[in-house]
Formats: C-alpha cells, sequence, structure tokens
C-alpha cells in the first residue's frame, strides 16, 4: 500500500473533550467532516504540516463546497490544531501520535525482511554436541569463537559507559560552570511577555487579521492587550506562560476569529471604550432667556437628546445634523 494511502482513525475519536465540544457549539457532521478533511490534508503534505494562509483555506473550501468560517473555526478555536501564527502553518498532534507508530511499525517490516511479517526461521543444522565427547563441529568452533569476540565487546562497552558517566557532568553542573562564566537570563513574568506582544510588529499585525476585529484591533492594542491579561487571571493561565513563544500561541486562540473568546473580547472592548466617552454631551451649550442653544442655533425643548456633543439642530428637517 502506499505510502500517503491511509491513517489510524481511532474508535474512540469522539469521547476527546475539544471534538465534543466542537460538535456541540457548531453541526456536528459538519464540524466533523471538516475536521477529517482537515487530517486527510495534512496526511499528504511533508512531515504533515501544512499552510494555512487564508487564500489557501478559501480554496480548501471552496473545493469541498464547505463553509470558509466554519473551516477558520475548527482550524483554530477547539484546540485541535496547533498553529504557527509567524510561518502560517499548521499540524494536528493526533496525527503525528498516530502516524509514528505507524511509521515505527513499517520500519520494523522492513527489518524483518517483508511487510508486515516476521524473521524467517533459520533451519537447525544437525551438530554433534561436544558435551557427548565429540569432536567439536566447524560450526560449533565458529560459534564458540563469535561468542568469545561478543563477550570481549561487551566488557569494553561496560567500562566505557562506567568511565562516560564518571566522566561526563551532569546538566545541573554544567549550567552550573557556565555561570560562573556569565549569568542566566532571567525568566521574565508573563505580564511581560504580553507586553512585550505589541513590539512584534509582523506578528501582531497577522493576528489582528485573522481575529476579525479590524480597525478596533489597530486602534485599541494596548486596551486588548489588558484585556488579554485579565483573562489569563481570571482562568490562572500564567503558571503555562514561561516564554514568548508560548504567549503567542495563547494570544492567536485567544483572539480567533468566531471563537468565543474573540466574541467576549469585542463586547468587553466596546464597553470599556464607551465608559471611557464623556457623557456630557450639553457640556457645550448655552442658555439664553431659559432656552438652550448651541452655536446660536436653539434647540427645541421637544428636541430628543443629543447623539454626540458636535451635533447642530436643523430647524428644517427637524433632527440633529453635523
Amino acid at each position: 500500500m502506499k505510502k500517503d494511502q491511509y491513517f489510524n482513525l481511532e474508535v474512540n475519536l469522539l469521547n476527546d473533550d475539544n471534538i465534543a465540544c466542537m460538535m456541540s457549539e457548531m453541526n456536528a457532521a459538519e464540524a466533523l467532516g471538516i475536521y477529517v478533511m482537515l487530517l486527510l490534508h495534512l496526511r499528504t503534505k511533508d512531515a504533515y504540516e501544512a499552510s494555512c494562509k487564508p487564500v489557501l483555506l478559501k480554496a480548501m473550501a471552496r473545493r469541498y463546497d464547505v463553509d470558509e468560517v466554519a473551516v477558520e473555526r475548527v482550524l483554530r478555536e477547539f484546540d485541535l490544531f496547533e498553529l504557527d501564527e509567524e510561518r502560517q502553518m499548521f499540524r494536528s498532534s493526533y496525527l503525528d501520535r498516530v502516524m509514528k507508530s505507524l511509521e515505527e511499525k513499517r520500519k520494523m517490516d522492513i527489518e524483518n525482511g517483508k511487510k508486515g511479517g516476521c524473521p524467517k526461521k533459520v533451519a537447525k543444522s544437525a551438530e554433534t554436541p561436544v558435551s557427548k565427547g565429540r569432536k567439536p563441529t566447524e560450526n560449533q568452533k565458529r560459534r564458540e569463537e563469535e561468542s568469545k569476540e561478543e563477550e570481549s565487546k561487551g566488557s569494553v562497552s561496560v567500562v566505557n559507559n562506567n568511565r562516560s558517566n564518571i566522566e561526563t557532568p551532569s546538566l545541573v553542573s554544567r549550567l552550573a560552570d557556565e555561570g560562573n562564566h556569565g549569568p542566566l537570563q532571567p525568566v521574565l513574568p508573563w505580564e511581560k511577555l504580553v507586553d512585550q506582544l505589541s513590539t512584534f510588529q509582523s506578528y501582531m499585525e497577522l493576528a489582528g487579521q485573522h481575529s476579525g476585529l479590524g480597525k478596533l484591533f489597530v486602534d485599541h492594542q494596548k486596551l486588548i492587550l489588558e484585556i488579554f491579561k485579565k483573562h489569563i487571571r481570571l482562568y490562572d493561565k500564567g503558571a503555562g506562560l514561561l516564554f514568548p513563544e508560548d504567549v503567542k500561541r495563547y494570544f492567536s486562540n485567544y483572539i480567533a476569529a468566531g471563537s468565543v473568546t474573540c466574541r467576549t473580547l469585542r463586547e468587553t472592548l466596546l464597553k470599556e471604550l464607551e465608559n471611557t466617552v464623556d457623557k456630557d454631551v450639553n457640556r457645550f451649550e448655552s442658555v439664553v432667556d431659559g432656552r438652550r442653544t448651541y452655536l446660536g442655533h436653539l434647540i427645541p425643548v421637544d428636541a430628543p437628546p443629543r447623539p454626540d456633543a458636535s451635533a447642530v439642530w436643523d430647524d428644517v428637517k427637524k433632527r440633529w445634523a453635523h
């Protein structure tokens, strides 16, 4: 069978919590079909890794007649795939695991001499045992010499291994020695790593494109990162964020378009922005003879509330205008 024709699909696949969550939040049959479609796509790629550029995902969705948004959700929202946002590549830990077992079995079959078989048995030749007082045969002599050689090699190997254990310093001692020559870089708190995201301009631009937030993301990155910190504290995820790559991976999943966390982020962001807007829209008005005016324009008593601080009442159209 050709190498790229199959992979193992485990019967308990639907018991996975992430898949169960995906099927409960989406159309179950469509979501599962898209997931298997992505696995099949990865199966044909070198090192089981493929590009997740938007144009390629769109082409894939069109080819299999599925919704592009649904493909993005399955890929990004339920932790079923590992995404490298900088390289715009994705892979599957499930596929990597089952293919590793398959490759090891295939390698063993090759070593055994035939596919799916066991080593061929070698017919035993009739030999006269030495224990019966007879002269050893040529085969017995040769095997006895080979056995002695193997024992000799084994002794040398044990000696070398013992010497290696004695002479090779442990990792801890090597780090300690290196520490004598120069200080190790300190591990930054996860809050600092989140703040550093704003310095990765190309990454943030790409993340913003995948978030679907548009101008909200461009204009309010600092506020978005602060909301992201609150999310990390709320779900106690800080202990697992040790390196910039960890923070990037978590942030990419957090703002993935169509995800629950992205929708929550949008709502929180709009609420925060609304709270920062000055509610006193009448602060530039004047009162003349008991009548409200703005820039010399009278405001009727029954006029609706001003929509913003720069609106002017239009006496002709009887409405607020700019």
